[in-house]
């Protein structure tokens, strides 16, 4: 069912929403990873623009195809580490992986790709990095509540409050601007799903 694409990213706002209003039912540290999730939403995107080409190349053979998405996704890895390692988050590491094995299972499991699904997955990704771009806009430049995210919930995640990094300082903003992000992305899903078929 083309509904069903929605979910994945509907969960995920779902989950970001729940560690805004109530960080502490699942803890500090699940508040940190989802300050963190924008981050690597931003790893996500810029990578998915590669691959989606790479992907859907009509002309290109799975096992080609399956090398460049594993070269590229070995290299943004890399790229990675040092943001995890500054972050002591390694699973950013895992997700990303876990990202390229659903990318390289595609290729594997999909019908051959077409030039039509080539221009519709780069159309998502454009799509994808302007809701990202307006979701942090958004929460950086207007007032966005706190909701659960009170300083001592802040401090206890290991956040500074007088830090002059927005999301350091207020990581509430961060958390909105996933759930901005992630519900617009869910309910574009299904859409794009429609526009494939046809």
């Amino acid at each position: 069912m083309i509904v069903l694409k929605a979910v994945p990213e509907l969960i995920s706002a779902a989950i970001l929403y729940a560690l805004w209003s109530d960080p502490l039912r699942f803890g500090v540290d699940w508040l940190k990873s989802g300050v963190l999730t924008l981050l690597l939403e931003f790893f996500v995107i810029h990578a998915s623009g590669f691959m989606a080409a790479l992907m859907y190349a009509p002309d290109t053979p799975k096992a080609k195809r399956s090398l460049q998405i594993a070269g590229l996704g070995a290299f943004y890895l890399v790229f990675m580490s040092a943001f995890a390692w500054s972050f002591d988050a390694w699973w950013m590491l895992w997700a990303f992986a876990w990202l390229c094995f659903g990318k390289l299972q595609a290729i594997w499991t999909g019908a051959p790709p077409t030039e039509r699904d080539r221009q519709i997955a780069m159309l998502s990704w454009a799509l994808g990095i302007l809701v990202y771009l307006g979701s942090v806009g958004i929460t950086v430049s207007v007032d966005v509540p706190r909701l659960g995210v009170t300083d001592a919930v802040r401090d206890a995640a290991g956040f500074d409050g007088n830090s002059k990094g927005l999301w350091e300082a207020e990581p509430w903003r961060a958390l909105a601007g996933a759930v901005l992000y992630f519900a617009i992305m869910g309910l574009s899903r299904p859409l794009f799903a429609m526009w494939q078929r046809n």
